[in-house]
């Protein structure tokens, strides 16, 4: 990603990331057709309670993996494969601690968790089954997840797509069998989900140890090197706690909407998913905006930083307009998928949470496009601010908006929390743009202070 046109770079790398995003956002978006159309809408109500659980726990592992991911890239920007190496080492030998030990913990603490939540009654033993059969299988999310963003880093995103692909069809498969045929419900749902991710963790690793030797780690190679420790876990708990944060606001939120009945909570759960799923291709983008950006800070190529991120407006503008159209005019159709079309009510709701989220979508591709720039040049604290600050502004705008406006207003403070977000994200950008790309654009080399990999 040192060479070539930025924009068109980072374009044909995000392809693949876009398609395998949907397809990772298909796992729980199939879960939710399969058990919602064939269990019904108290399962489908289960599901959305424990999806902000389940995910502010596996993303936490995610977030490990992509803070050694960016790690990765900066070493194979810059040629320094041994110290890649060890890098990746020291991140899978943590991740494998963290994961077991996560597992553990979450495990025990997931029903009282729910009954804090006043997780309702009719769908608390339910919901708190498929959140411990997941949680079993945190270990191989991780592994799945660690080599993907490893095998990314060094520019390969077609791989980890391949993998995906086939882990999502054997998902959907087990899904009916398990749900539809054998009736195991939500509890089938989970136990799909997590042989999918073993499946994929499998194929990864494999495929890493036949064709990515400076990736393929065996278990003599498990060890924590001190020199890289430091990036390692500056990365990770930066990406980590921002996932943690994403989460802990969706679970704030889910707290106020637990409040009402079930249908809202099926409702807000459709709304949810999808758009999970109609951000899939700006994510994807902004991914490879973020390997674009650490590959080039590794080899201090500061002006193709600065010409990628730019460039990515165009990216930003046309992706705005797509899918606000497609949330505005078809959230009815889309949240149909769902539910049968006599539930009249979480249709309605889940339409009414698409369309107040669509609106705002610009200010959504504003952080993620900061936020990439920032990953990508080392700006954590910022990073992480980015993600608190936005996350802060939607839970107290939701309880706030609720109190006056009703369930709608809390719908309309996710857009306005995204406008803050995309305030703060711009600002950031807008004061370190001189001291992090402009110095020496178009020099191979850096002085000390240009090279800082954290923000002062």
């Amino acid at each position: 990603m040192t060479t070539g046109s930025p924009f068109w770079t980072v374009l044909r790398f995000s392809v693949p990331l876009m398609i395998g995003d949907f397809c990772q956002q298909l796992y729980n978006t199939v879960d939710s057709i399969i058990v919602g159309r064939v269990v019904g809408k108290g399962a489908l109500a289960a599901l959305g309670v424990a999806g902000p659980i389940m995910s502010i726990v596996l993303f936490l592992l995610v977030g490990v993996a992509m803070g050694v991911g960016v790690v990765i890239s900066q070493h194979f920007g810059a040629g320094r494969y041994e110290r890649l190496r060890r890098a990746a080492a020291t991140g899978l030998a943590i991740g494998i601690v963290c994961s077991l030990a996560i597992a553990a913990i979450s495990i025990g603490l997931s029903r009282p968790f729910l009954a804090w939540m006043r997780t309702p009654e009719s769908i608390l033993d339910s919901t708190d089954l498929y959140l411990k059969i997941v949680f079993a299988g945190a270990i191989f999310t991780y592994l799945y997840n660690f080599y993907c963003f490893g095998i990314r880093a060094i520019g390969n995103a077609f791989a980890p797509l391949m993998f995906l692909l086939v882990s999502v069809g054997l998902n959907a498969v087990l899904d009916v069998l398990f749900v539809a045929a054998f009736g195991m419900g939500v509890a089938g749902a989970a136990i799909a989900t997590v042989v999918a991710q073993l499946v994929s963790a499998a194929m990864c690793i494999v495929y890493t140890h036949l064709r990515v030797p400076m990736l393929g780690l065996r278990l003599r190679d498990l060890r924590i090197d001190r020199k890289e420790l430091p990036a390692v876990l500056s990365y990770g708990s930066s990406m980590a706690l921002q996932q943690v944060f994403i989460y802990v606001g969706r679970i704030a939120v889910q707290g106020l909407v637990n409040r009402y009945d079930v249908n809202v909570i099926a409702g807000v759960n459709s709304a949810t998913r999808l758009d999970a799923l109609i951000q899939t291709p700006i994510r994807g983008y902004t991914n490879a905006l973020t390997t674009y950006c650490a590959q080039n800070y590794g080899a201090r190529r500061f002006d193709r930083i600065r010409r990628g991120y730019r460039a990515s407006w165009i990216g930003v503008v046309a992706y705005t307009v797509v899918s606000m159209t497609l949330g505005i005019l078809c959230a009815e159709p889309l949240v149909r998928l769902f539910v049968d079309a006599d539930e009249t009510q979480v249709v309605r709701v889940g339409a009414d949470f698409v369309i107040a989220m669509a609106s705002g979508y610009l200010f959504m591709c504003v952080i993620v496009q900061s936020q990439a720039y920032m990953k990508g040049v080392g700006l954590l604290k910022s990073f992480f601010g980015s993600t608190a600050t936005a996350i802060a502004f939607r839970i107290g705008l939701s309880y706030l908006f609720e109190h006056f406006w009703g369930l709608r207003g809390m719908y309309w403070a996710v857009p306005a929390s995204w406008l803050v977000g995309a305030l703060y994200g711009m600002t950031v950008v807008a004061l370190s743009w001189r001291r992090r790309c402009a110095p020496r654009v178009d020099a191979d080399v850096c002085t000390d202070a240009d090279c800082d990999d954290s923000d002062s």
